[in-house]
């Protein structure tokens, strides 16, 4: 049960910081780093990654700006 509550923990995980909050969570309650892995990168294959946030955003559009 513990390990379906962190699966929904990480599936709900919207941005960078609230993926990364989800994996300590998950991690305390027991589930494997290993698992948590595994189960972020099926989410990944899924869904997609997350999105890039604002500074990632910012760091793109300066590269572009440079070519």
């Amino acid at each position: 049960m513990a390990h379906e509550i962190a699966k929904l923990m990480l599936e709900q995980a919207g941005t960078f910081l609230e993926r990364t909050e989800a994996i300590r969570v998950a991690m305390s309650l027991g589930m494997p780093l290993a698992d948590i892995e595994t189960y972020l990168d099926w989410l990944d294959a899924v869904r997609g990654p997350l999105p890039a946030g604002p500074e990632e955003e910012e760091r793109r559009e300066d590269k572009d700006a440079g070519n």
